[in-house]
């Protein structure tokens, strides 16, 4: 259980670093905004329901090993929360929330894995949709009240 947590978790994280690939067809119009209205200076949060088939499990906690690895290392990585579900079929429903120190260090970390995966020739929008693996993502800032 505690070795399925962690390679869930290592999953998750492959997904903070891109934004906007294989979005869900009702968020196709959506549109993520990083204007002004959003202050450099508070965190930001990455929430993703990513759904992943049981028979993609093994292939998905393989690629996410070496992008998590960078993905800590990243200037401004607050924290990352997990919750998982697993249906009677073995399919797995994950919802990550990733925290950041604010917006400029999410963009950098961003542009760092993007790099990272052109050196390696991983495309992750052609592994998800082989995989038939599925990603809903929104980012979010605090609010205070």
């Amino acid at each position: 259980m505690k070795q399925s947590f962690r390679i869930i978790t290592v999953i998750s994280l492959m997904f903070i670093a891109f934004s906007g690939f294989t979005q869900n067809k009702n968020q196709t119009t959506m549109k993520q905004d990083h204007s002004t209205n959003h202050p450099y200076g508070e965190q930001v949060s990455i929430i993703d329901k990513i759904t992943v088939p049981v028979r993609a499990v093994s292939e998905y906690s393989e690629k996410s090993v070496y992008i998590r690895n960078i993905l800590r290392q990243q200037a401004g990585f607050v924290k990352y929360e997990i919750f998982q579900q697993e249906d009677e079929g073995g399919n797995l429903t994950i919802i990550t929330i990733a925290t950041w120190k604010n917006q400029q260090h999410l963009d950098r970390a961003k542009s760092i894995i993007q790099e990272e995966m052109k050196k390696t020739g991983l495309n992750i929008p052609e592994f998800l949709k082989q995989h038939g693996i599925s990603m809903e993502r929104g980012i979010y800032y605090s609010v205070d009240e």
